[in-house]
């Protein structure tokens, strides 16, 4: 299930990629989580995230210029936990898109849960912007 889908316009002479997406003090600031790298398997990056009082790992299962996927690796809150993230580049702008899928793993409700995930990037869209225009 689809539980996040948002798209964001940044100028088009950003210096966004997608690599600073796998920069765990730059995920930190932007998301107010503690991202913390750990070794990789299979040649694939990995974090520890603790966040909203949960703890869990996310695996980088693909990067390029124009896209990054990432999993959770064993339990957290979102079961079957998958994310997306596409950078576009528009005449005008950049335009990231933000995917996450999974399933609620809590007593929450899928439609909460998706409430909930679309107020967090609210608040990491500002914080996106304030450092993409810092950088």
């Amino acid at each position: 299930m689809r539980l996040l889908d948002i798209f964001i316009s940044l100028p088009l002479d950003s210096q966004l990629t997608l690599e600073q997406f796998c920069d765990t003090q730059i995920l930190s600031k932007i998301f107010k989580g503690k991202f913390q790298p750990l070794p990789e398997i299979n040649q694939r990056a990995r974090r520890q995230v603790m966040m909203r009082g949960y703890s869990f790992v996310e695996v980088i299962t693909h990067i390029s210029p124009q896209r990054l996927c990432y999993q959770i690796e064993g339990h957290g809150p979102i079961k079957h936990h998958q994310g997306v993230i596409s950078l576009t580049t528009m005449n005008t702008h950049l335009k990231l898109r933000y995917q996450i899928f999974g399933l609620s793993n809590t007593l929450l409700p899928n439609w909460l849960l998706k409430l909930i995930l679309l107020y967090d990037f609210k608040i990491a869209i500002g914080r996106l912007r304030a450092f993409n225009n810092a950088s």
